[in-house]
C-alpha cells in the first residue's frame, strides 16, 4: 500500500510517501505563513522523487494551528479526489505515538497549552478536550506524555501519585502521519473514505478527513484560541488549536 502523508499542524509543513510501511520520500519546510503554497511545492517534489499510484492519503487533523490544518486537509481532499485515492485523518496522538521507541507505558496523552490557561489533551484512549490543571482526568494506570505542556501535566499527575513518563516529543511529521495510517490499515482500524462519495461524506464516513468547527466548553465564545477539528469514526471530533504563536 502506497500512502501519501501530509502535515502542517504547527510551524512546519511536510509531505511524505511510504510504501508498505517503508518511507520512500519526504520533504519538509518551515512555514509560519502560506502553508497552502508550501505544501503544494513539497507535494510536487515528493511525487517526483517517489512516482507511482497513491492508494491512501493520510492527513494530520489536529490538534494544531487552524490555518495549517485547513491547508493540509484541503490539499489532501483535492488530491484524493483527483487521483481516486482514499483519504483518512490522523490525530496528533496517533502520529506522535509512531515516534515512541517502545509501546507507551499506560495511556498516551499529548498535552498542549491553552491560551486562557489549562491544557488540551489528545490521547490514544478516550481522553480528548480542554482541562484545568486542577481538574485533570484520573488515569487508572501510568501515563506516557508528549507535547509542549507535558511538564505541566506531569507535575500534577506525579503529585497525585500517578506514574508518569515524559517523552519530549513535540511536533508530528508527514512520515509519522503515513506510518500511523499504515498501522491502522494493517490493524483493520476505521475505514478510509473516498472524497468522491458525497453521500458518505455528508453522513460522516469513518476515517474521512472532514473539518468540523467546534468549541471547547471551557473556552469563552470569543476566545481566539478556538478549536477546530475533523470528525472521526464513531462521530468523535478531534480538535485543533489556533495558536498564532505556533502557526
Amino acid at each position: 500500500m502506497r500512502i501519501l502523508g501530509l502535515d502542517a499542524a504547527f510551524a512546519g509543513c511536510s509531505v511524505a510517501v511510504s510504501e508498505d510501511g517503508s518511507l520512500r520520500a519526504e520533504r519538509q519546510a518551515a512555514a509560519a505563513r502560506g502553508q497552502s503554497a508550501v505544501l503544494a511545492t513539497l507535494l510536487g517534489e515528493v511525487l517526483r522523487a517517489a512516482p507511482g499510484r497513491i492508494d491512501l492519503v493520510a492527513v494530520m487533523i489536529g490538534p494544531g494551528g487552524f490555518t495549517g490544518l485547513r491547508a493540509a486537509i484541503a490539499l489532501a481532499q483535492g488530491f484524493a479526489l483527483g487521483r481516486g485515492a482514499a483519504i483518512t485523518g490522523i490525530t496528533l496522538a496517533e502520529a506522535l505515538a509512531e515516534a515512541l521507541p517502545a509501546p507507551p507505558e499506560g495511556v498516551f496523552w499529548v498535552a498542549l497549552p491553552r491560551r486562557l490557561g489549562g491544557v488540551f489533551l489528545d490521547g490514544l484512549d478516550a481522553t480528548r478536550g480542554g482541562f484545568d490543571l486542577a481538574a485533570l482526568p484520573s488515569p487508572p494506570e501510568a501515563v506516557t506524555l508528549a507535547g509542549e505542556a507535558e511538564a505541566l501535566v506531569a507535575a500534577r499527575l506525579d503529585a497525585a501519585g500517578i506514574r508518569v513518563r515524559c517523552t519530549g516529543l513535540r511536533d508530528p511529521s508527514a512520515r509519522l502521519v503515513a506510518a500511523a495510517a499504515f498501522r491502522r490499515a494493517v490493524a483493520g482500524g476505521p475505514a478510509a473514505a473516498r472524497p468522491g462519495a458525497a453521500r458518505a461524506r455528508r453522513a460522516g464516513a469513518a476515517g474521512a478527513a472532514r473539518p468540523v468547527s467546534r468549541r471547547d466548553p471551557a473556552t469563552p465564545r470569543r476566545d481566539p484560541g478556538r478549536l477546530v477539528g475533523a470528525r472521526r469514526a464513531g462521530g468523535r471530533d478531534t480538535a485543533g488549536r489556533d495558536d498564532p504563536a505556533r502557526a
